[in-house]
């Protein structure tokens, strides 16, 4: 095994230090990879989630208020009006969620995140934060 010396000091540096260094360095650097992986799989899926409930609702008020007036005497003859109505919805929804919302995938997100957060609070201290909390209840009224 290969010894480096510095003249000003006294203690040696051999490669399996800093090979070891290195990998550590490199565990390092994948960890925090795999956080901000998950930071953003956590916000695709609120935002999705959000889309699919907002398409469901406008889905539900749209039949609800397509009969207002009354019935639409063509819509019997089209086949794919259904189908159509349904994908148009879905992509005003996605739309909606893209463009912010109505707050749901960002509370959705800021939770998971929490959790997450409470799950790996090695992680956090490493990066400087404090490890979120998360309580799920316990609320009473002190007197």
């Amino acid at each position: 095994m290969s010894t480096i010396e510095f003249p000003s000091s006294t203690s040696s540096v051999t490669t399996a230090d800093l090979a070891q260094a290195k990998s550590a360095q490199a565990l390092r650097v994948l960890e925090a990879k795999s956080a901000n992986d998950n930071l953003a799989k956590i916000d695709k899926a609120a935002k999705e989630f959000e889309s699919i409930l907002l398409g469901e609702w406008l889905e539900k008020a749209e039949k609800s208020f397509a009969t207002v007036p009354g019935p639409d005497p063509d819509q019997d003859n089209d086949p794919g009006h259904d189908q159509f109505e349904s994908i148009g919805c879905q992509f005003l929804a996605e739309a909606l969620s893209q463009a912010g919302g109505i707050g749901i995938a960002a509370m959705i997100s800021k939770h998971l995140e929490a959790v997450e957060a409470s799950r790996n609070p090695d992680e956090n201290s490493k990066q400087g934060a404090a490890p979120a909390s998360v309580n799920h209840g316990n609320l009473q009224n002190n007197k």
